[in-house]
């Protein structure tokens, strides 16, 4: 749990510098044109500016969480162990355990790298982490742009 919060504290200035930049990026006359219509400040809220806003948002979130999955540093701190035997994820109730330590691919690339008696033996298995860990964080950004390209076409017309 704790690292749960480091990294979410970590991470909450992307989403708020990239939230910030979509909704700056809304013409005000789309705002006053809603409201002109009738509609709430509420509803232009929900209705107009939150969709308007949101590649811009959700491109933010999936950034943010990428760079999460790269950070390693703050995890040494406050959960990563050397050797995690289990998930946190089981069949019993409450299925999400918080309590239980983890294991982070960036610490597991220390590890085996520094750390081993065989550098040269454990080689193959860094690069095979490292190798992991770039192709789980392009996914996170792939997928970023993904999403975001896929909410502009979405939207567009409200730009208009």
């Amino acid at each position: 749990m704790w690292a749960s919060l480091t990294l979410a504290l970590l991470t909450v200035p992307v989403v708020i510098v990239a939230t910030e930049e979509g909704l700056s990026r809304i013409p005000r006359a789309v705002r006053e044109g809603s409201l002109a219509l009738g509609a709430t400040k509420f509803e232009t809220l929900w209705r107009v500016v939150l969709p308007m806003a949101s590649p811009a948002m959700m491109t933010g979130v999936i950034l943010a969480i990428a760079r999460a999955a790269g950070e390693v540093a703050p995890l040494m701190l406050v959960g990563v162990v050397k050797l995690a035997p289990s998930l946190p994820l089981d069949g019993n109730y409450p299925y999400i355990h918080l309590d239980q330590k983890f294991m982070h691919l960036g610490f597991h690339i220390y590890d085996v790298g520094f750390q081993s008696p065989n550098v040269e033996a454990a080689r193959p298995l860094v690069y095979a982490t490292a190798l992991l860990l770039v192709a789980v964080i392009a996914l996170l950004n792939l997928s970023a742009i993904a999403i975001r390209n896929h909410l502009r076409e979405k939207y567009k017309a409200l730009e208009m």
